[in-house]
């Protein structure tokens, strides 16, 4: 996504996560979040949200889909078991909160 800095989005998120909230996941914030990022853009590519420019697609960015899809990326990914997945389903939530406020901050989106 054009104007989507990584490193500056990721710190900016985990500012905005607090390990306190996810304590099991605690000790590897960094590293599922940078893989919630990764997610999130594959996502909005493969969705069209996206267009191959970078730029904004023809498509418009469902939520509960991309939720799921990050999720799903993550369990597999992590190899988690159901249970771990349930945890990292409540970071994916702060995570698209989170997110959202970078794509505003960062001006990528504006609020309907």
């Amino acid at each position: 996504m054009v104007g989507y800095d990584k490193k500056e989005a990721h710190a900016f998120i985990l500012r905005r996560i607090h390990p306190q909230d996810h304590p099991a996941l605690a000790d590897r914030l960094g590293e599922l979040v940078a893989q919630a990022i990764d997610a999130d853009l594959d996502f909005m590519a493969e969705t069209g949200v996206i267009g191959p420019d970078g730029l904004g697609g023809d498509s418009y960015y469902e939520e509960d889909d991309a939720f799921e899809y990050i999720v799903e990326r993550l369990a597999a990914n992590n190899g988690l078991d159901p249970e771990q997945a349930v945890k990292v389903a409540s970071l994916v939530d702060d995570f698209m909160d989170a997110q959202y406020a970078y794509m505003m901050y960062a001006g990528l989106v504006q609020d309907e």
